[in-house]
Protein backbone atom coordinates (compact mmCIF):
# COMPACT_ATOMS: atom_id res chain seq x y z
CA UNK A 1 0.00 0.00 0.00
CA UNK A 2 1.21 3.58 -0.88
CA UNK A 3 2.87 5.22 2.06
CA UNK A 4 0.58 7.61 4.02
CA UNK A 5 3.45 10.80 3.73
CA UNK A 6 5.62 12.07 1.08
CA UNK A 7 8.70 10.69 0.96
CA UNK A 8 11.76 12.69 1.94
CA UNK A 9 14.61 13.08 -1.27
CA UNK A 10 18.10 13.05 -0.09
CA UNK A 11 19.72 16.78 -0.22
CA UNK A 12 22.17 15.46 -1.92
CA UNK A 13 19.81 14.34 -5.28
CA UNK A 14 20.09 16.92 -8.40
CA UNK A 15 17.22 18.12 -8.26
CA UNK A 16 14.42 17.39 -11.49
CA UNK A 17 12.91 21.12 -11.19
CA UNK A 18 12.67 24.33 -9.43
CA UNK A 19 9.87 25.56 -7.61
CA UNK A 20 8.11 28.73 -6.55
CA UNK A 21 5.01 28.02 -4.66
CA UNK A 22 2.81 31.36 -4.64
CA UNK A 23 0.38 31.41 -2.23
CA UNK A 24 2.10 29.05 -0.43
CA UNK A 25 0.63 29.01 2.61
CA UNK A 26 2.89 26.26 5.31
CA UNK A 27 3.74 24.81 2.09
CA UNK A 28 1.88 21.90 1.31
CA UNK A 29 2.32 21.88 -2.39
CA UNK A 30 5.81 22.92 -1.74
CA UNK A 31 6.44 19.46 0.33
CA UNK A 32 4.57 17.18 -2.65
CA UNK A 33 7.21 18.69 -4.83
CA UNK A 34 10.52 18.37 -2.46
CA UNK A 35 8.86 14.64 -2.41
CA UNK A 36 9.26 14.20 -5.80
CA UNK A 37 13.14 15.55 -6.10
CA UNK A 38 12.20 18.87 -6.92
CA UNK A 39 13.73 22.20 -5.26
CA UNK A 40 11.87 24.96 -3.85
CA UNK A 41 13.43 27.59 -4.57
CA UNK A 42 10.86 30.14 -3.20
CA UNK A 43 7.27 30.76 -1.33
CA UNK A 44 4.88 34.03 -1.18
CA UNK A 45 2.33 34.97 1.11
CA UNK A 46 1.06 37.31 2.91
CA UNK A 47 0.39 35.45 6.22
CA UNK A 48 3.38 35.66 8.36
CA UNK A 49 2.38 32.68 10.49
CA UNK A 50 2.25 30.37 7.55
CA UNK A 51 5.05 32.15 5.80
CA UNK A 52 7.26 31.61 9.26
CA UNK A 53 5.91 27.68 8.96
CA UNK A 54 6.98 27.77 5.53
CA UNK A 55 10.33 29.26 6.16
CA UNK A 56 11.64 27.13 8.87
CA UNK A 57 10.33 23.67 6.63
CA UNK A 58 12.36 24.60 3.69
CA UNK A 59 15.26 26.71 4.91
CA UNK A 60 16.54 26.44 1.44
CA UNK A 61 14.08 28.32 0.00
CA UNK A 62 13.51 32.26 -0.32
CA UNK A 63 10.26 32.88 2.02
CA UNK A 64 9.33 36.05 0.24
CA UNK A 65 6.29 38.02 2.54
CA UNK A 66 3.95 39.90 0.30
CA UNK A 67 1.43 39.55 -2.55
CA UNK A 68 1.53 38.15 -5.49
CA UNK A 69 0.47 40.79 -7.25
CA UNK A 70 3.87 42.44 -7.03
CA UNK A 71 5.66 42.66 -10.02
CA UNK A 72 8.51 42.82 -8.43
CA UNK A 73 8.18 40.01 -6.84
CA UNK A 74 7.28 37.79 -9.89
CA UNK A 75 10.67 38.64 -11.49
CA UNK A 76 12.05 37.98 -8.17
CA UNK A 77 10.51 34.54 -8.57
CA UNK A 78 11.25 34.11 -11.92
CA UNK A 79 14.98 34.90 -11.23
CA UNK A 80 15.13 32.37 -8.42
CA UNK A 81 13.67 29.31 -10.87
CA UNK A 82 16.38 29.99 -13.30
CA UNK A 83 19.59 29.21 -11.67
CA UNK A 84 23.75 29.47 -11.93
CA UNK A 85 23.75 25.99 -13.76
CA UNK A 86 24.64 25.65 -17.48
CA UNK A 87 22.27 22.64 -17.73
CA UNK A 88 18.48 23.58 -18.17
CA UNK A 89 16.43 22.61 -15.28
CA UNK A 90 12.60 22.39 -15.53
CA UNK A 91 10.72 25.32 -13.83
CA UNK A 92 7.91 25.04 -11.94
CA UNK A 93 4.86 27.15 -10.32
CA UNK A 94 2.59 25.72 -7.93
CA UNK A 95 -0.11 27.93 -6.10
CA UNK A 96 -3.10 27.26 -4.00
CA UNK A 97 -4.47 30.47 -3.77
CA UNK A 98 -7.01 32.00 -1.26
CA UNK A 99 -10.14 29.97 -1.56
CA UNK A 100 -12.64 31.62 1.30
CA UNK A 101 -14.90 33.41 -1.47
CA UNK A 102 -15.49 30.14 -3.06
CA UNK A 103 -15.11 27.61 -0.39
CA UNK A 104 -18.78 26.44 1.10
CA UNK A 105 -17.03 27.29 4.50
CA UNK A 106 -16.46 30.93 3.26
CA UNK A 107 -18.31 33.71 2.11
CA UNK A 108 -19.57 31.84 -1.14
CA UNK A 109 -19.60 35.57 -2.62
CA UNK A 110 -18.18 35.71 -5.97
CA UNK A 111 -17.65 39.69 -5.36
CA UNK A 112 -15.76 38.48 -2.65
CA UNK A 113 -12.44 40.20 -2.92
CA UNK A 114 -10.10 36.95 -2.19
CA UNK A 115 -11.77 35.60 -5.55
CA UNK A 116 -8.99 37.97 -7.31
CA UNK A 117 -6.37 36.75 -6.24
CA UNK A 118 -6.96 33.65 -8.50
CA UNK A 119 -6.59 36.18 -11.56
CA UNK A 120 -3.27 37.61 -9.98
CA UNK A 121 -1.51 33.71 -10.23
CA UNK A 122 -2.99 33.23 -13.72
CA UNK A 123 -0.74 36.72 -14.65
CA UNK A 124 2.18 35.33 -12.23
CA UNK A 125 2.20 32.72 -14.29
CA UNK A 126 2.08 34.05 -17.56
CA UNK A 127 4.90 36.26 -16.45
CA UNK A 128 7.13 33.99 -15.00
CA UNK A 129 6.95 31.47 -17.41
CA UNK A 130 7.36 28.20 -16.09
CA UNK A 131 7.79 25.15 -17.86
CA UNK A 132 4.77 23.38 -15.79
CA UNK A 133 2.17 25.11 -13.71
CA UNK A 134 -0.31 23.44 -10.80
CA UNK A 135 -2.92 25.62 -9.51
CA UNK A 136 -5.71 24.52 -6.80
CA UNK A 137 -8.24 26.10 -5.13
CA UNK A 138 -11.27 24.22 -3.50
CA UNK A 139 -13.97 22.28 -5.92
CA UNK A 140 -17.01 25.08 -5.51
CA UNK A 141 -14.46 27.18 -7.81
CA UNK A 142 -15.99 25.17 -10.70
CA UNK A 143 -19.60 25.97 -10.24
CA UNK A 144 -21.32 28.04 -12.65
CA UNK A 145 -21.83 31.07 -10.32
CA UNK A 146 -17.69 31.64 -10.59
CA UNK A 147 -17.44 30.99 -14.79
CA UNK A 148 -16.67 34.39 -15.72
CA UNK A 149 -14.18 34.69 -13.27
CA UNK A 150 -12.78 31.23 -13.97
CA UNK A 151 -12.75 32.67 -17.77
CA UNK A 152 -10.57 35.44 -16.97
CA UNK A 153 -7.84 33.45 -15.08
CA UNK A 154 -7.49 31.23 -17.44
CA UNK A 155 -7.45 33.92 -19.92
CA UNK A 156 -4.48 35.36 -18.27
CA UNK A 157 -2.51 32.02 -18.45
CA UNK A 158 -3.59 31.51 -22.10
CA UNK A 159 -2.01 35.26 -22.43
CA UNK A 160 1.29 33.72 -21.62
CA UNK A 161 1.14 30.73 -24.28
CA UNK A 162 -0.62 28.35 -22.92
CA UNK A 163 -3.02 25.73 -22.44
CA UNK A 164 -4.92 25.00 -19.42
CA UNK A 165 -7.00 21.78 -18.47
CA UNK A 166 -9.25 21.39 -15.13
CA UNK A 167 -9.97 18.02 -13.16
CA UNK A 168 -11.74 17.82 -9.76
CA UNK A 169 -10.53 14.91 -7.63
CA UNK A 170 -11.32 13.65 -3.83
CA UNK A 171 -7.87 13.28 -1.76
CA UNK A 172 -9.22 10.31 -0.08
CA UNK A 173 -8.83 8.32 -3.14
CA UNK A 174 -5.24 9.07 -2.95
CA UNK A 175 -4.30 7.65 0.54
CA UNK A 176 -5.35 10.89 2.76
CA UNK A 177 -7.64 9.73 5.35
CA UNK A 178 -9.98 12.55 4.79
CA UNK A 179 -12.91 13.20 1.93
CA UNK A 180 -11.36 16.58 0.52
CA UNK A 181 -12.49 17.26 -2.99
CA UNK A 182 -10.04 19.63 -4.55
CA UNK A 183 -10.28 21.47 -8.50
CA UNK A 184 -6.49 21.35 -9.92
CA UNK A 185 -5.85 23.92 -12.95
CA UNK A 186 -3.22 21.86 -15.02
CA UNK A 187 -1.23 24.60 -16.75
CA UNK A 188 1.08 23.30 -19.92
CA UNK A 189 3.33 24.70 -22.92
CA UNK A 190 1.28 21.71 -24.97
CA UNK A 191 -2.51 20.89 -25.50
CA UNK A 192 -3.19 18.07 -22.78
CA UNK A 193 -4.98 15.14 -23.43
CA UNK A 194 -7.14 15.32 -20.14
CA UNK A 195 -8.73 11.97 -20.84
CA UNK A 196 -5.08 10.33 -21.22
CA UNK A 197 -3.78 12.09 -18.04
CA UNK A 198 -6.44 10.82 -15.50
CA UNK A 199 -6.15 7.27 -17.17
CA UNK A 200 -2.80 7.84 -15.66
CA UNK A 201 -3.63 9.48 -12.50
CA UNK A 202 -6.28 6.44 -12.15
CA UNK A 203 -2.86 4.03 -11.69
CA UNK A 204 -2.05 6.34 -8.16
CA UNK A 205 -5.50 5.66 -6.78
CA UNK A 206 -5.56 3.44 -3.66
CA UNK A 207 -8.12 2.23 -1.21
CA UNK A 208 -9.81 4.83 1.39
CA UNK A 209 -8.27 4.34 4.49
CA UNK A 210 -9.54 5.49 8.23
CA UNK A 211 -9.22 7.82 10.61
CA UNK A 212 -7.80 5.39 12.92
CA UNK A 213 -4.49 4.40 10.54
CA UNK A 214 -3.31 8.23 10.10
CA UNK A 215 -3.49 8.63 14.11
CA UNK A 216 -2.14 4.96 15.03
CA UNK A 217 1.10 5.70 17.17
CA UNK A 218 0.69 8.42 18.49
CA UNK A 219 0.54 9.32 22.62
CA UNK A 220 -2.30 11.10 24.63
CA UNK A 221 -1.50 14.81 24.32
CA UNK A 222 -0.86 16.92 26.68
CA UNK A 223 -3.11 19.74 27.28
CA UNK A 224 -2.32 23.22 26.15
CA UNK A 225 -0.02 25.17 28.47
CA UNK A 226 -0.91 28.67 29.45
CA UNK A 227 2.34 29.44 28.07
CA UNK A 228 2.89 27.92 24.76
CA UNK A 229 6.01 27.59 22.71
CA UNK A 230 6.26 26.41 19.21
CA UNK A 231 9.41 25.62 19.15
CA UNK A 232 9.17 23.08 21.81
CA UNK A 233 8.04 19.77 22.26
CA UNK A 234 4.88 18.24 24.07
CA UNK A 235 4.15 14.30 24.81
CA UNK A 236 7.11 14.14 22.57
CA UNK A 237 5.30 15.14 19.54
CA UNK A 238 5.24 18.60 17.79
CA UNK A 239 2.03 20.21 17.28
CA UNK A 240 0.74 17.50 19.80
CA UNK A 241 -1.33 19.14 22.26
CA UNK A 242 -5.38 19.01 23.19
CA UNK A 243 -7.47 21.81 24.03
CA UNK A 244 -8.79 22.33 27.11
CA UNK A 245 -12.08 21.28 27.37
CA UNK A 246 -14.54 21.61 30.39
CA UNK A 247 -15.81 18.12 31.84
CA UNK A 248 -19.33 19.01 30.57
CA UNK A 249 -17.91 19.08 26.72
CA UNK A 250 -16.36 15.85 27.87
CA UNK A 251 -19.24 14.30 28.48
CA UNK A 252 -20.81 15.11 25.53
CA UNK A 253 -17.95 13.90 23.41
CA UNK A 254 -18.25 10.63 24.69
CA UNK A 255 -21.68 10.40 24.67
CA UNK A 256 -21.39 10.61 20.69
CA UNK A 257 -21.00 7.74 18.52
CA UNK A 258 -18.10 7.34 16.07
CA UNK A 259 -18.58 9.29 12.80
CA UNK A 260 -21.73 10.79 14.12
CA UNK A 261 -22.25 14.31 16.05
CA UNK A 262 -22.96 18.05 15.01
CA UNK A 263 -20.79 20.08 12.76
CA UNK A 264 -18.71 21.13 16.07
CA UNK A 265 -17.34 17.84 17.49
CA UNK A 266 -18.42 15.54 14.96
CA UNK A 267 -16.44 12.63 16.05
CA UNK A 268 -14.09 10.79 13.54
CA UNK A 269 -15.07 7.09 12.78
CA UNK A 270 -12.26 4.68 13.16
CA UNK A 271 -12.59 2.85 10.14
CA UNK A 272 -13.84 5.60 7.19
CA UNK A 273 -11.94 9.21 6.34
CA UNK A 274 -12.85 12.11 8.04
CA UNK A 275 -14.82 14.54 6.12
CA UNK A 276 -13.25 17.76 4.90
CA UNK A 277 -11.32 19.66 7.70
CA UNK A 278 -12.52 22.59 7.76
CA UNK A 279 -10.98 26.00 10.45
CA UNK A 280 -12.38 29.22 11.53
CA UNK A 281 -15.18 29.25 14.32
CA UNK A 282 -16.54 25.91 14.25
CA UNK A 283 -14.64 23.28 15.59
CA UNK A 284 -12.29 20.20 14.68
CA UNK A 285 -13.71 17.15 14.81
CA UNK A 286 -13.60 14.66 17.72
CA UNK A 287 -10.80 11.92 17.86
CA UNK A 288 -12.43 8.58 17.47
CA UNK A 289 -11.36 7.33 21.17
CA UNK A 290 -10.94 9.80 23.27
CA UNK A 291 -13.35 12.01 24.44
CA UNK A 292 -11.77 15.66 22.76
CA UNK A 293 -11.40 17.55 19.70
CA UNK A 294 -8.27 16.39 17.49
CA UNK A 295 -5.03 18.05 18.03
CA UNK A 296 -3.05 20.33 15.22
CA UNK A 297 -0.53 17.01 15.13
CA UNK A 298 -4.07 14.87 13.87
CA UNK A 299 -5.46 17.21 11.75
CA UNK A 300 -1.77 17.09 9.91
CA UNK A 301 -1.92 13.46 9.53
CA UNK A 302 -5.20 13.75 8.40
CA UNK A 303 -3.82 15.91 5.77
CA UNK A 304 -0.65 13.51 4.83
CA UNK A 305 1.78 15.74 6.67
CA UNK A 306 4.49 13.88 7.88
CA UNK A 307 5.13 14.38 11.83
CA UNK A 308 8.66 16.01 11.15
CA UNK A 309 6.96 18.76 9.33
CA UNK A 310 6.03 21.16 12.11
CA UNK A 311 3.82 24.13 12.55
CA UNK A 312 4.45 27.28 13.69
CA UNK A 313 2.69 30.36 14.79
CA UNK A 314 -0.02 31.06 17.69
CA UNK A 315 -1.69 27.97 19.08
CA UNK A 316 -5.00 29.08 17.11
CA UNK A 317 -3.51 30.14 14.31
CA UNK A 318 -1.94 26.32 13.41
CA UNK A 319 -4.94 24.49 12.82
CA UNK A 320 -5.70 27.56 10.47
CA UNK A 321 -2.89 26.87 8.65
CA UNK A 322 -3.51 22.72 8.64
CA UNK A 323 -6.99 22.76 7.54
CA UNK A 324 -6.20 25.66 4.56
CA UNK A 325 -3.55 23.36 3.26
CA UNK A 326 -3.42 20.87 0.26
CA UNK A 327 -3.11 17.54 1.29
CA UNK A 328 0.48 17.02 0.20
CA UNK A 329 -0.38 13.04 -1.06
CA UNK A 330 -2.95 14.25 -3.14
CA UNK A 331 -0.43 16.97 -4.64
CA UNK A 332 2.12 14.66 -5.24
CA UNK A 333 0.35 12.61 -7.40
CA UNK A 334 -1.35 15.21 -9.34
CA UNK A 335 2.49 17.16 -9.82
CA UNK A 336 4.12 13.84 -10.56
CA UNK A 337 1.50 12.83 -13.57
CA UNK A 338 1.58 16.85 -14.77
CA UNK A 339 5.15 16.81 -14.68
CA UNK A 340 5.57 13.51 -17.45
CA UNK A 341 2.51 14.53 -19.36
CA UNK A 342 4.65 17.56 -19.93
CA UNK A 343 7.26 15.47 -20.86
CA UNK A 344 9.88 15.69 -18.47
CA UNK A 345 11.53 12.78 -16.34
CA UNK A 346 10.85 12.46 -12.24
CA UNK A 347 14.35 10.24 -11.67
CA UNK A 348 18.24 12.34 -13.09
Amino acid sequence: MRSNTPKAISSNSAPIARVADLCCGLGGLSLAARSLGMEVRAGVDINVHALKTFAKNFPDAEAIPGSVRSLPLQDQCAELLQGSGRTPIPKVVVSGPPCQGFSVAGTRDPLDPRNQILNAVGRAVSRIQPDVALIENVSMVLTEQHDARLSRFEREIRKGDYHVARVLLNAADFGVCQRRKRAFFLVTRGKLDLGDFLNELDKLKVPHRGAAVALCGLPSPHVRPDKYDDEAHYAGVSNHLAMQHSQRVKDKIAAIEPGKGPMSYRRLHPSRVSNTLISGHRAPPAHHIEPRSITVREAARLQSFPDEFRIYGSFGNQMEQVTNAVPPLLASAVLSTLFQFAGYQLSV
